[in-house]
This record gives C-alpha cells, structure tokens and sequence, in this order.
C-alpha cells in the first residue's frame, strides 16, 4: 500500500481516517494543535503528525516518509495551508486529492436585512461598526486578532473556540476577558445555539458558511429565531473537490465494505413524555440535541431541529426503507449528497414516542423490525431505547395518587366501541382506580355516558387535557358536566370508584343491568331488583363457571358474565325463539364469556364443564332431575333458584331434605313500581318472587 497522509482538522479528515483504519491501511494524519491531536483515533495504524507546517517543513515530511498520495481535508477557509499542501505535491509529483464538503443551497439562505454575506473576515468586521449589542463570534480563534483592532468591537464580543489551551491563549492574547471566551467543541444543535444567543443578549451572531455537517444551518435557524442579525463570511467559490467514493476507489478501500467497517446508524427510540421538553430525561435531551435525523410523529419532532434533517415518520414501514435508502448511500456515495451522511463515529437518529416506550407504545414493534433489519443486514446500526414519562403516571401525580394499585386500559385508536365500553364497565365495577387512555373528547363523553347508563354515575372521573403544556388542565367531571363543553386535545382519564366489586369475595358492587336495555320480544325474564338479588346471593368470584338453567332472554347470565371476564357463564336454554334473543343480547353486551346451549337442561349438562354455581329460573318441570345432575356434577357448588308458582316453591323447601347443604335460605321478594296514569301518579306490584339459595355441602 502507499504512504499516505490525511491533513485534518475537519470532521471530514477524522471520518476518512477511520475508514482508512478501519480497512487496515496504515496512514499519517497531520493536526495542527493538542486539541486535534486528541481527537484523532486511536489505532495501530494511525501516526499522527502534530504542529503547524509551513510550505518547507511540508516538503521535508512528504520527502522524509517517501508520501505517495496526500488527502487535503483541512478547513475550507483555511486557504493558506491547501495551498502550501498542493503546491507541496506538485514540487514532487504526488498524487492530490482535495476532499471538499457540501454547503446547503437552501432557498431560505439567501440575503435579507438580518442576513448579510461577506467575502472576507475584514469586510465584516467593518461592517460590525454599525451593529448595536453584543456580538457572538463563531468563526474560531484564527482569525481572532481581525474583529479584535478595535476595542469598540472587542468589548462586545462573545468568542465561540475550541476548548484548547492555544485557542485560549489566542482570546487573552486578543485582549478577551474569560466571561467573552466560551471554549467548547461542537458541532452545536440549533438548542445550544439559541441559549447561547439568549444568555449573551447577542445583537448579531457571526459564522462561516461551513455546510451542514459544521453546523452552519443550526447557527442560521438559531439566530433567526432569537432575533439576532446574521453575518455570513462566505465560503470559497467553486472549489473543486474529490468525492468520498474517488478517494476510497484511489485507495484500494471496497466501498461496499464501508458501512460494515466504518460509520454505522446510532438509533435511539426515546419516549418524550406527553410532548413538552421538559418530560425528557437528560440522556434523551442530549441525545435529541445532536441527533442527525429526527423521526416521529409531527406533534413530537415539531420542537426540535436536527443537523441534517426531520421526517414525520413513526412506522416500521415508513422507517425501514427510508434509512435503508440511507444505508445506500453511505455505501455507494453515489449522490453529490451522500457525504451528509458522515459524523465523527456515527449517524445519530433518534425516533421519538409519545409517552413512555413501554407503555401502550409502538416502540417495541418498531425495535424489533430493526432489530431484524440489522441482523439481515439492511441497515448497520445498534439500536437503544430510551424511556419516558407516561401519561398514566404524569397523571397520577398531578391528582397525588397512586397507580401501582390501578387497571390501566387503552381505547386510544379503537374502532370497536361496543367492545371497549363493555371492557372499561368490567373495569371500573372490580377496581378501584381505573386509567383509560383515550383517542379525544368523543371517547371521554361515551365513558362518562356509559357510567351513567351503568348507574356507575357515583364514580369519581378525572381527564387530564394536553397535560405538560402551557394549556395543561385538570378536570373533574360531575353527573352536571357538559359534556359538549369539552375541548379537542389529548386526554387521559381516571376513574375512581370508592365501592368496587371484590373479584375474591363475591362482596361489593353489583353491575346492575336496567330491563329495558334488553332485547326481550314475548319471553318472560327476570325483573332487575329480582336479578340482582338473586345474582348477590349467589357470590361469585373471579373463577366462577355458572349454570344460567331457563335463561330466557339472558339477563341473568349476562348480568352475571359482565361482572368479570374470567367469569365462564353457560346459558341453557331449550326455546328456539329465547335462543336468538339471549345471542342478539350477548352481542349487545359484549358479553363474549357467554356460551348458549340449546337443549334440555338435564342432558345439555353432561358435556359442559363442572359449575361452581349455578342459577334456576325454570326447570321445564325437571327440577329434582336438574337437581340431581347438578349435584352429580359438583358436590359443593351454591344453587339459587327463582320460584314464582307454589309447587316450585314446595320442591325448594324439600331440598334441605333430600341433600346435605349449608347456608340455606328462603326469601320472597315483592316488587312494587310507581307508574303514572295521565296526571296522577299510582303503585303497581309484581308478582311475588321466593328466592331459594343455598350449597351443597357433600
């Protein structure tokens, strides 16, 4: 291989060296100062040349190491050196490649009255005579000493440098005080630049027109923001340059094997919280403020500015062809862009989720559909994720309550309402607190209309709108809350219910199902006050298998299935026309734990799973024979039976007699309703009901 070297002090120079070592070619890299000769890699096929060259000690070293191809990545404006550089090379015929950066065409960079272009550092610091304030240097220490000749511009500036002891020594030299020397390495996010702006109070902020990858567009964009006047010294026109792809083919480097040796993606799925900064943590917040490209949905992005570019993408479809183009690209260098593409080490893209990534997140999905594209060698990246705040959490703490002890439920993006009410009554009815994630106000106000319907309207409900931004509001809704009141936003929601169903002992709150909810045609059913006393005494509990004997029209067993989801309820019914009703029912309800069995209960029960319990309200006049099989069945399962004439009533009582039980008991139940008759208001009863509960006790 021939003797190389690699004049550096650019991004560009550091990038070549690592591929140039990472395909095991022995080079020099030449650095002007301590500073850049640490941020020269470390590699056994490094040797790093420090100091400032002049054009005969330039000569002396390409002859002393018998240099057969000289790399010019300097600074653009560091024209004195590529000069010597190529002069240099031309004396002794070695082959010169000058590796150019690309500079932004955008059509917002152009001349304005805040925006001014100058050829040279002394045509704009003339031009600073006029400008009022301070003024924010960022144009290195080299040429210092231009904007320092007159003190009625030195004790205004603010001087950006690297935070080298010779670049220090520069400023003071210049006649800066410390508090105008700011002594950091970048490249710097649009962030950093704005709260520099602002801390200094600065009337203008002066650069060099260094292209994207120097971060020229983050200055731009910054200063624009905060105000501040722009003064641009411009770069050299029309330079000619090598293309990364000429100078890896001139060296012998397989471009294909570029992006597995060299630069590689640095991806990181971070959760942002609700969306307002303040939610990140401050590894994200870094992260984010030096990422190349950000990701994510368009609310998320909006806040930030990346160095090379934002897309609102968030799928694994979207995002996986997109940095797959990239990969190209970094591989091939075959557009006149393609160099953008290059960092330090690394492409840094960070890919924002609301919330936090492993809560009710597409992060996950999103991870593994890189993870796969990485192991089959689509994209060469490691991939992190980074979490955030929830909404659950963040609201949790603005009412001071707990979540550990919560049922957390997201209905965000369904479509199946019928489906996800039935779930949040479930919910709510067993638990004490209860968090739903919404979609917008439409799924809080069927919510708030389904606790009503349920007579849950004693629960407590809370939604927290656009919670972590300036219009963030907490609002307790009450049985008198307008609903149509409520406005468009994001929405989290809990939901307090101070007398839950216990799901262990059978105690507690009731879901209490009105008659006219059901579809009931001309089969009798149970009346509600008669259904819920009869479900209470049953006390079922979370792994309950249930016998529903002469179901009807199903309201007794989808009263009983809706109490939980874990809880098994078999509908027996042998009434073709009570069939349909109790399955138009079921679907109604939601009620997916229901089975209906069409047959005669004392043979339907055989290929049925052993019940717990089981609840008759007519036996076909084969009560001793359901009996009977019941008890086959389970030995220790509680009965209740509705008895409505006096022979049911006669056989409930000789129960006691032919079985060994516990807990027996016996109620009749009347129910009495006040109707209105034109003006006048009049008490109608119902039939008397007996309620005969007990269990066998074997």
């Amino acid at each position: 291989m021939k003797n190389i070297i690699i004049f550096s002090g650019t991004t560009e120079g550091r990038t070549l060296s690592l591929l140039l070592s990472n395909n095991k070619i022995s080079h020099f890299v030449s650095v002007a100062t301590d500073y850049g000769e640490k941020l020269c890699m470390e590699s056994p096929y490094v040797k790093v040349k420090k100091g400032r060259m002049d054009f005969e000690a330039i000569c002396n070293f390409m002859v002393d190491n018998k240099i057969e191809i000289v790399i010019d990545a300097t600074h653009p404006y560091a024209r004195e050196i590529t000069k010597n550089i190529k002069e240099a090379a031309d004396k002794y015929g070695i082959k010169y490649m000058r590796y150019v950066r690309s500079v932004s065409e955008d059509e917002l960079l152009k001349e304005k009255d805040s925006i001014k272009y100058f050829e040279t550092a002394d045509e704009c610091a003339k031009a600073l005579y006029e400008v009022e304030g301070n003024i924010f240097l960022t144009t290195g220490s080299k040429e210092l000493s231009i904007f320092c000749e007159d003190e009625r511009i030195r004790k205004r500036l603010i001087a950006r440098v690297l935070p080298g002891i010779e670049s220090i020594e520069i400023c003071e030299k210049n006649g800066l005080l410390g508090r105008q020397i700011v002594a950091m390495q970048g490249p710097f996010s649009y962030d950093m630049n704005l709260l520099m702006l602002k801390q200094f109070n600065i009337s203008c902020m002066v650069t060099k027109q260094s292209g994207r990858i120097g971060g020229f567009e983050d200055k731009y964009y910054a200063a624009i923001d905060a105000g501040a006047s722009l003064y641009i010294i411009g770069r050299p026109d029309n330079e000619e340059g090598t293309s990364l792809t000429e100078i890896c083919n001139e060296l012998g480097i397989n471009c294909n094997e570029i992006i597995g040796q060299g630069n590689r993606m640095s991806i990181r799925l971070i959760g942002c919280g609700m969306g307002s900064k303040g939610q990140l943590t401050d590894s994200a917040r870094e992260f984010i403020d030096r990422a190349d490209i950000i990701l994510g949905a368009k609310r998320l992005i909006e806040p930030y500015q990346a160095r090379i570019e934002k897309k609102a993408f968030y799928l694994a479809e979207d995002i996986i062809p997109y940095l797959e183009t990239i990969n190209k690209s970094m591989i091939n260098g075959k557009d006149e862009n393609s160099y953008r593409y290059f960092s330090d080490d690394e492409l840094r893209i960070a890919v924002l989720f609301s919330g936090d990534t492993g809560f009710y997140s597409g992060a996950y999905k999103l991870y593994k559909a890189l993870s796969n594209a990485a192991e089959e060698n689509v994209i060469n990246a490691d991939i992190e994720i980074m979490p955030g705040i929830s909404s659950v959490s963040y609201l949790a703490s603005l009412l001071h309550e707990t979540w550990e002890d919560a049922r957390i439920i997201s209905i965000h993006g369904r479509k199946d309402t019928e489906v996800w009410k039935q779930k949040v009554d479930e919910a709510v009815s067993t638990n004490k607190k209860t968090f739903v994630l919404v979609s917008n106000a439409e799924d809080l106000k069927n919510i708030f209309t389904e606790l009503k319907d349920r007579n849950l309207e004693k629960c407590v409900m809370y939604a927290g709108y656009q919670m972590s931004y300036e219009n963030e509001e907490i609002i307790r809704l009450t049985p008198d809350t307008n609903m149509d009141d409520l406005k468009e936003g994001l929405y989290t929601c809990l939901i307090i219910n101070s007398n839950p169903f216990d799901k262990v002992t059978g105690t507690g709150m009731n879901i209490y199902l009105k008659d006219e909810e059901f579809n009931r045609g001309k089969v009798p059913m149970t009346k509600e006050e008669v259904r819920c006393l009869s479900i209470a005494k049953l006390k079922l509990d979370e792994a309950s298998v249930v016998y529903d004997i002469g179901s009807g029209t199903g309201s007794i067993a989808i009263q009983m299935a809706a109490m939980s989801k874990n809880i098994k309820v078999y509908a027996i019914e042998k009434n073709p026309e009570a069939i349909s009703l109790i399955r138009d029912n079921c679907t109604r309800f939601g009620t997916e734990n229901v089975s209906v069995i069409e047959g005669d209960a004392l043979y339907s029960m055989d290929e049925l799973a052993a019940p717990t319990h089981a609840f008759i309200g007519g036996s076909g006049g084969n009560m001793r024979g359901i009996l009977k099989k019941l008890y086959e069945k389970n030995t220790h399962m509680a009965v209740v039976i509705n008895a409505v004439s006096t022979e049911t009533m006669q056989l409930c009582l000789e129960i006691e007699k032919e079985y060994k039980t516990k807990n027996f008991s016996m109620v009749q139940v009347g129910v009495t309703r006040l109707n209105q008759v034109g003006s006048h208001h009049m008490m109608k009863s119902e039939n008397p009901i007996w309620i005969c509960s007990f269990e066998f006790d074997a």
